[in-house]
């Protein structure tokens, strides 16, 4: 099998890592020419669950990175992901695959974006629930693979040779999971649920690039509530959609196979270390939002259900941050019921 993963950050480093210990042939793209060429040259080494050095060519010439590929993996940030597919449209080879790690709605995006291409190349387009490690790169050759988790979610967008995910790609990741459509893995994401409400409660702290640790002492019991009713909502629109999914206890605990008893005793229990964010420009804030929190309340206005505790906290970081989140993330304009089907979803009536 051969492999091109798209973004070298964290996730992107610890991915093309872990394929090329376990022998696959791989290439890593990058933006940045400088560090392609170092990690080129140094080669990436391996620490935590995984350990040892490998060779990985990287390069910023995208049309050379996926030009023989099986499979292209993206994991660049869910703001990414449209530079990336209109750029990856007109470069697209016949059967290849494109998985997204993770989702955050990039599946329906993508389709969107090939247009045509999509069926015409018979291209299948896939994305996950979350990420498949939790991992650190230091952006100088090392990455730190930390926790695999388990039980993530993958499914794809059907198309007319109803292509499923290739047997060889769930074998090389064994901790991916097939679901029926891509409202699924996307609903079961879950860092939208839990990371904005800590870091919209802990504006002063980031404000002020105050160092704490996010999760030990930015998750308080009343933050930790509010994440909960966060989380009901999510449930209730997740089983008018026909969504299968569980609490978000219930999740953590099947990602790192553990059994908290309570929420707030995983957050703090599973992620004792965790800087919290030094400024507003993290991912907490320009991700999970609007590609997190604004699908699902959009999808609540399709689905007919109320998300106050959801729209409460994109419309107060919107006012915070003076930005239009809204606007920014995915919208769903145009989403029909008759969409939804196409998608492989279901909307049952309120």
């Amino acid at each position: 099998m051969s492999f091109a993963v798209i973004g070298a950050g964290n996730t992107g480093q610890a991915i093309a890592g872990y394929l090329s210990l376990h022998g696959e042939e791989v290439k890593l793209y990058s933006r940045d020419s400088q560090k392609a060429e170092l990690i080129s040259r140094k080669g990436l080494n391996l620490k935590g669950v995984y350990s040892g050095r490998v060779s990985i060519k990287v390069s910023a010439d995208l049309e050379d990175v996926i030009e023989k590929a099986e499979f292209i993996i993206i994991s660049t940030t869910s703001f990414g992901h449209r530079p990336v597919f209109n750029q990856l449209k007109p470069l697209l080879k016949n059967n290849q695959t494109i998985a997204i790690f993770p989702g955050y709605w990039g599946a329906i995006e993508c389709k969107e974006i090939l247009g045509d291409t999509f069926e015409s190349k018979n291209i299948t387009i896939a994305e996950t629930s979350a990420m498949p490690f939790v991992s650190i790169a230091d952006h100088n050759g090392s990455v730190s693979i930390n926790k695999v988790k388990k039980n993530i979610l993958i499914s794809t967008i059907p198309n007319s040779a109803h292509t499923p995910i290739s047997k060889k790609f769930l074998k090389t990741f064994p901790q991916l999971t097939t679901t029926k459509n891509v409202f699924e893995t996307s609903i079961n994401n879950t860092n939208v649920v839990i990371h904005t409400p800590i870091a919209l409660f802990n504006a002063s702290r980031i404000d002020s690039s105050e160092e704490f640790q996010f999760y030990s002492q930015g998750a308080s019991p009343k933050t930790v509530s509010y994440i909960e009713k966060l989380d009901e909502e999510r449930l209730r629109i997740a089983a008018l959609l026909e969504v299968e999914t569980q609490d978000i206890l219930t999740l953590l605990n099947d990602f790192y196979e553990t059994d908290y008893p309570s929420l707030y005793k995983a957050l703090s229990g599973l992620f004792p270390v965790g800087k919290g964010p030094a400024s507003f420009d993290h991912r907490y804030f320009t991700e999970d939002i609007p590609y997190g929190l604004v699908p699902i309340s959009e999808l609540g206005k399709l689905a007919g259900v109320k998300t106050p505790y959801t729209d409460a906290i994109i419309n107060t970081a919107s006012l915070l941050l003076n930005k239009d989140f809204r606007k920014e993330g995915v919208n769903f304009e145009g989403l029909t019921m008759e969409k939804v089907h196409a998608l492989g979803g279901v909307v049952k009536s309120t």
